[in-house]
């Protein structure tokens, strides 16, 4: 799969931004609320320390507060193509962000993560050949 190889893989799939296997999350159902929000300390495939320094996931609060931007300006365009009410934007906005919540968690952490380690296909491929 050529997808695999790209960032969006990792971010949406919750895997290592270095070698595209190992799993950030202790459990991968984003909706089981045990452990929901749990990392791994280090990548469990090529031992990839994932919290660079400590407090190093708070800037990850930025992307998600741009994604939940994103999601509230999909609600609001869903909202005027249909008929814009103002309790129905606020009722429908709040289900939105309660219901994505995880997800939009678990993706701005990704994406945090992407942006300062970049995928190693050449570590990836030496991995498996030794």
């Amino acid at each position: 799969m050529a997808f695999k190889n790209s960032k969006i893989y990792s971010v949406i799939y919750g895997k290592c931004p270095r070698c595209h296997e190992g799993d950030l999350f202790l459990n991968k159902n984003a909706y089981k609320l045990e452990n929901w929000d749990k990392m791994h300390e280090n990548c469990p495939s090529c031992g990839l320390r994932y919290e660079i320094e400590p407090g190093f996931f708070q800037g990850a609060m930025y992307v998600s507060y741009a994604f939940g931007v994103a999601l509230s300006v999909g609600v609001v365009i869903i909202n005027f193509l249909i008929e814009f009410n103002p309790l129905y934007y606020f009722i429908s906005n709040t289900l939105a962000l309660l219901l994505f919540a995880p997800l939009l968690f678990r993706w701005s952490r990704a994406l945090y993560l992407n942006i300062f380690i970049k995928f190693d296909k050449q570590y990836n491929s030496l991995k498996h050949k030794v």
